[in-house]
């Protein structure tokens, strides 16, 4: 991916004087943040300062900043990558900053929980038309109009526990430019600084309610937009400087808690959206890389072959899920991706064991073969002599969503039977809410248990399964139930999968709980 840097010729003793910030507000986290200054229209000269700031905030607090004029940049591929991107007094009052589809890729962005903040001009991006218009305007909070001569004024601290203003004095005196807005944006947002309008002179005013700086939840994402930002002074004073970095900090959501997992003995595979996903063509995932470094399965990758539209068998990123903490998920519309490694899961159904979980949402299957939506799978039907005698182990939904899973030992045709158990919860689940669902087969080489759980230990479905050592699965298989390049999309489901874990034997009790209480609370699972 290229990064374009700035080209402002920054003066080197402010930016200096922006390396010695006080300890930060917070823990430092990785964030990653995307500082666009682009203009059409009025080039502020604070821009010398304010722009190198963003650097020092990220020098200081251990992100990683890209620094960038050039609107190309919005494009899905690149946003995704971001936890914030700031507007940093960019100003639109003369023209139009953005084409139609990177107005749409920062609206995407922003559905998908992406973080924005505003730096003053940012609300006078006037000319971009259209809907993008009032989504824009709407997202700052208003629209600025106007403003008298640059003067000193007092701010009010409405909010003095928020990160960004909880340093602040009760008032604040400040001397900067003092804007007018289209309307008053009180009743949309969080207003945390306010402006005493008996503390200047001009006609430029709100009626006595002047809100300053606020934050909002809007469409999906977070938006903080401060007002102030005019003066070259402004961008040296560290109140005002704490408060930018609060409102990125804000911007960015909570950190998403991906602490080690508690029981690491046996985990052979763990995929997590959060991580190790590949993008092409913007948000559609072309490989999802597994977290387990010590074994051979390293990649799940996207499947072409047997489908009339090339890259159709991708499914996409989604970023930022309210429901589950934050956390990103993979979309799945009846697409697949595959594992490579022939062999790498044989040996769960012929004598090790194994567990599973998957945090995931389900959407309205598409019918297709009765009661067979599989999420995930290794079957092999490829033995001329066994056609229909299938091995290895999956699960899936029925039409109504029934949640069930299964091992197949190839000794006997037919979807389900004594050897091939259906063991099906007939609790359907419900579409757009977040489960965790897990399966645990037991080690051995006789008679082994099967048991199906929902977001506890108590197995809502068990059954026994007859081990056949001598049973070869095949390439496993994430959205589908094998590599099924004879029928794409035929056996799969709709859904969302935002962690896929395979244990390679039977987790215990103890451990089993273990790894349910951790995933339960950090993806905001409920019983």
């Amino acid at each position: 991916m290229e990064y374009f840097k700035n080209t402002i010729p920054f003066k080197g003793l402010f930016f200096l004087a922006f390396l010695t910030f006080e300890n930060p507000l917070i823990q430092a986290q990785d964030y990653k943040i995307l500082n666009f200054y682009a203009d059409n229209g009025h080039i502020h000269k604070s821009k010398e300062i304010g722009v190198p700031l963003i650097d020092s905030l990220g020098i200081a607090n251990n992100w990683e900043v890209v620094t960038t004029v050039d609107p190309s940049f919005f494009t899905l591929k690149n946003l995704f990558t971001f936890d914030v991107v700031i507007f940093n007094n960019t100003c639109g009052n003369k023209g139009r900053i953005f084409s139609k589809d990177q107005q749409r890729a920062f609206q995407q962005y922003i559905r998908n929980g992406g973080g924005f903040v505003g730096i003053h001009c940012a609300g006078a991006l006037w000319n971009e038309g259209g809907e993008f218009q009032k989504w824009y305007e709407e997202l700052v909070g208003t629209r600025l109009v106007d403003h008298p001569k640059v003067q000193s004024a007092k701010l009010i601290i409405e909010d003095n526990f928020h990160i960004s203003t909880k340093h602040l004095p009760d008032e604040w005196v400040l001397t900067d430019e003092w804007h007018r807005f289209s309307d008053n944006p009180r009743e949309r947002v969080n207003v945390l600084l306010s402006l005493d309008e008996n503390s200047y002179e001009g006609d430029n005013k709100m009626h006595g309610d002047h809100p300053f700086t606020w934050c909002q939840y809007i469409d999906g994402g977070r938006s903080f937009f401060t007002s102030l930002g005019h003066t070259v002074a402004i961008y040296n004073n560290k109140n005002y400087q704490k408060l930018l970095e609060g409102g990125i900090i804000w911007a960015a959501g909570e950190p998403k808690k991906n602490e080690s997992i508690p029981v690491q003995q046996g985990l052979l595979l763990d995929l997590n959206a959060d991580e190790g996903v590949k993008l092409e063509d913007g948000n559609k995932v072309s490989a999802w890389e597994n977290q387990v470094q010590i074994n051979s399965v390293k990649l799940f990758v996207k499947q072409d072959k047997g489908r009339k539209v090339t890259g159709s068998g991708r499914p996409r990123l989604k970023l930022g899920v309210p429901k589950i903490n934050g956390h990103n998920a993979i979309v799945f519309h009846r697409q697949e991706l595959l594992n490579h490694q022939e062999d790498a899961f044989d040996h769960l159904t012929t004598g090790s064991g194994y567990t599973w979980f998957s945090v995931m949402s389900v959407y309205e299957q598409v019918p297709g073969k009765p009661g067979v939506n599989s999420f995930f799978g290794n079957l092999r039907n490829s033995n001329v002599d066994k056609q229909g005698q299938y091995e290895g182990f999956w699960a899936g939904l029925s039409e109504s969503n029934q949640l069930w899973m299964g091992s197949r030992n190839a000794l006997e045709k037919g979807l389900w039977n004594e050897n091939n158990p259906h063991v099906l919860n007939t609790q359907p689940l419900e579409t757009s809410k977040y489960y965790l669902v897990m399966g645990r087969m037991g080690a051995g080489t006789d008679t082994v248990k099967i048991e199906l759980f929902v977001n506890n230990v108590v197995p809502v479905a068990q059954d026994i399964f007859p081990v056949n050592v001598d049973a070869n699965p095949s390439k496993m298989v994430i959205g589908q139930e094998r590599d099924a390049a004879n029928h794409p999309g035929a056996e799969s489901f709709d859904g969302e999968i935002a962690r896929f874990l395979i244990y390679e034997k039977p987790l215990s009790d103890n451990e089993f709980k273990k790894v349910i209480d951790y995933l339960t609370t950090i993806y905001n699972i409920k019983s």
